[in-house]
């Protein structure tokens, strides 16, 4: 791209005359490779959006149809295949208009519905301003494409928007849409070695962004160089003409010019504005086919020429940390300024443009890590892919490669905000939950994607929006949640709490069983006031009899003896007597039934009883623990005041001493009389791998039918996500009565 096209790129004007179907049809004129029938359906694409967008105008005032035109105009660079130049003209349509995706289907086919479908996918994509999103971002961009074509029409599409982003009365929007696109679709541009693109890209954000600087290199450059391809054409010619006069082979003889962007990056990095230190402005590549030819062509150049020895640079023999290597020089006589001079092997010029910017994290970061040979193959067969689409043959070819994995082991959801997140392929709500923060996934409620309530299990899909509701001050997380997790990161935040939730429990059991026996010696209890016994020890020797009391290898009274052996005689004589008084009490008051119910196994707590039921520890009946307002309430599994309560509220509950309870739920379902209805609640109770019992099933009114079933419960959380799951599907059933028993 010459510096006439980027001026030409950027002399826009809106179009108000002329006809945009007589463009469309120039347009297929020149598209020889397409068959009547595909032009036929280009047209047709055309009409309708032109007739979509009918009434709206863009910022310049011209009708908005002239958009999705011009893009097809910049599209077909690339030689598009009939689908392609469909969804080009019709890009915006589900996005901007009442057009949905079912229309599209309906009237244009799969093929061009879901290239759409994917622009609308892209458009989410916004660069926020923080460079630690930058790489996510643009890995995201490729991934949600997923079809390369939707991302050559957001190029292009990007490209008109560039070129007419000066009549946008926002500047401060306008500035940001410059800035994201040189911060994320010129490299891509770049990487699918797009260069017309990148070039119309960098330049048109840059002038844009800054147009009095743009201005001035552009001024420099014309004044300097006057007829630029007078000098390329010239330059090849002598530098051709030299390597055959003295028999020296070579492969190719490239000349380039500097764009003003490329021009303004090398002034950043020289930290100056005087343009004239910027010395390959016009630059010439000489590829060989071997080393030594390297060489020989730099010599005969300094033969001819003078060179800038600071200017020299050797990278064969000292390659760039990043693999680069090629010889550089800078020579004085071919004009009256300097020209940068590259000297390369094919082999070398292959590493330059597929191995040094084989990956977005690499050329950008600045990063200096030796790029793998895998990187580099992944871009060279994506740019391959690129070129074979450009060609009217091979458009059958690509169609068998276009969904080009470029992230096949990551997905890339969003929050409710927007923000993106990565995530390993397979990854579930859960593993997102403690992948926004620790504290979201233990206090995990429900979770919400594209708006649909979902379970814990549920996995998710690229492009997902993923909204966590949390408990205020509950933790829910359980060991059992391990099976939902897909990420080692969150395995590891649940297994270490689960650990020390194990820790903490058997730390609190061994206190309250040595406070139990100190108290009935009449001993001050563990780190109170006057207590002597846990002063007596470290933390570490806590620890360590902490495990022995709880695998019976001490015993409380042996450990208290270590300390109060000298008054032991006299505290057992008194507990003794002690421990005869309170019996002797007890034989005179009435029997009371104990109120102390352990709760989700581990909580031992004083309680209060339900009015209704009065539960009592001597009957068999099983008892359940209902949260109210901070407290719990015990009552016994039939009580009917558990009506009208809902599920997420009940906890597991048994007497102290006695074994926790089993509970199953009996479900009775209005269903669809079909055998898909059917098969969807099975799949529901293998989701969350429940069995179940006593399945009946009765007619109930036509084309419906009566389920009764007994489903085994793991635990009382899970019949919440149960119920909840059940409710998505009321289209094909309804709970109509549930009971835990």
């Amino acid at each position: 791209m010459d510096i006439s096209d980027i001026q030409a790129f950027h002399n826009y004007e809106p179009l108000f005359e002329e006809d945009p179907l007589e463009i469309v049809e120039n347009i297929l004129e020149k598209a020889k490779y397409l068959k009547p029938k595909e032009k036929k359906a280009v047209l047709k694409a055309y009409v309708f959006a032109r007739d979509s967008h009918a009434g709206v105008k863009r910022l310049s005032g011209e009708p908005y149809i002239i958009h999705p035109v011009r893009v097809l105009e910049f599209l077909m660079v690339l030689t598009p295949d009939a689908a392609s130049m469909q969804a080009a003209l019709l890009h915006d349509v589900i996005e901007d208009t009442p057009v949905t995706y079912e229309d599209v289907l309906e009237k244009f086919g799969e093929e061009v519905a879901e290239l759409c479908e994917g622009l609308v996918k892209v458009s989410k994509v916004r660069f926020t301003g923080e460079e630690r999103q930058l790489e996510t971002l643009k890995k995201t961009f490729l991934a949600m494409g997923k079809d390369l074509r939707v991302i050559f029409i957001k190029l292009a599409d990007r490209i008109h928007n560039i070129q007419t982003l000066h009549y946008h009365p926002k500047r401060d929007k306008a500035a940001r849409i410059a800035n994201e696109t040189l911060k994320v679709f010129v490299p891509i541009a770049k990487r699918l070695g797009l260069y017309v693109y990148q070039g119309y890209l960098e330049n048109g954000a840059f002038k844009n962004r800054d147009a009095k600087e743009y201005q001035r290199i552009y001024d420099y450059v014309i004044r300097k160089y006057g007829d630029v391809d007078m000098y390329k054409n010239s330059g090849i010619d002598r530098l051709r003409y030299l390597s055959e006069e003295e028999w020296i082979p070579y492969l190719d003889i490239k000349g380039r010019l500097k764009s003003p962007y490329r021009i303004y990056k090398k002034l950043q990095k020289y930290q100056t504005k005087d343009i004239s230190k910027v010395m390959d402005i016009l630059a010439f590549r000489i590829l060989t086919d071997k080393v030594g030819d390297c060489y020989n062509m730099l010599g005969l150049i300094h033969k001819h020429y003078t060179p800038i020895f600071a200017k020299m640079k050797d990278y064969i023999a000292l390659p760039k940390p990043n693999g680069y290597r090629s010889l550089h020089t800078t020579i004085l006589g071919m004009y009256n300024f300097p020209v940068e001079i590259q000297v390369r092997t094919h082999e070398m010029e292959q590493v330059a443009e597929y191995g040094v910017a084989a990956h977005f994290a690499y050329a950008e970061a600045g990063n200096t890590t030796s790029i793998s040979d895998k990187q580099a193959d992944w871009i060279h067969r994506l740019q391959d892919i690129v070129k074979k689409f450009q060609t009217a043959e091979d458009k059958e070819w690509f169609k068998q490669h276009l969904n080009v994995e470029i992230l096949e082991k990551n997905i890339f959801v969003y929050t409710p905000k927007g923000d993106i997140i990565e995530l390993p392929e397979n990854s579930t709500v859960l593993d997102f939950a403690f992948r926004i923060h620790t504290d979201i996934g233990f206090k995990f409620k429900n979770a919400f994607i594209n708006g649909r309530i979902v379970p814990l299990g549920h996995v998710l899909q690229t492009g997902d929006i993923v909204d966590i509701k949390t408990f205020k001050n509950k933790i829910t997380a359980t060991a059992w949640w391990d099976k939902y997790l897909n990420t080692p990161s969150a395995r590891s935040k649940l297994t270490r709490y689960v650990r020390q939730k194990e820790r903490d429990s058997l730390i609190v059991s061994v206190k309250a069983s040595l406070n139990e026996r100190l108290q009935s010696f009449w001993l001050p209890l563990l780190w109170s006031k006057d207590d002597l016994l846990s002063k007596a020890y470290s933390q570490e020797e806590w620890d360590e009899f902490y495990v022995k009391i709880a695998d019976k290898q001490l015993t409380p009274t042996k450990l208290i003896r270590t300390i109060y052996q000298e008054r032991m005689s006299e505290v057992e004589g008194i507990a003794k007597q002690k421990k005869k008084l309170t019996q002797a009490k007890k034989k005179e008051e009435p029997k009371s039934p104990s109120t102390f119910v352990v709760v989700d196994v581990d909580k031992e707590l004083e309680v209060e009883m339900c009015k209704e039921c009065t539960p009592k520890s001597t009957s068999k009946k099983k008892i359940i623990a209902k949260s109210d307002k901070g407290h719990m309430k015990i009552h016994c599994i039939n009580c009917s005041a558990l009506h009208t309560i809902k599920s997420n509220k009940l906890f597991e509950a048994h007497w102290k001493n006695a074994k926790p309870n089993t509970y199953s739920l009996k479900l009775s379902l209005l269903m669809l009389d079909r055998p898909w209805a059917l098969l969807t609640l099975l799949k529901v109770f293998e989701f969350f791998k429940l069995n179940f019992n006593n399945l009946t099933t009765e007619p109930d009114k036509e084309g419906w039918a009566l389920v009764s079933l007994d489903v085994e419960m793991p635990s009382l959380t899970t019949i919440d996500y149960l119920l909840r799951e059940l409710k998505s599907h009321e289209q094909l059933m309804k709970v109509i009565s549930k009971q835990i028993i």
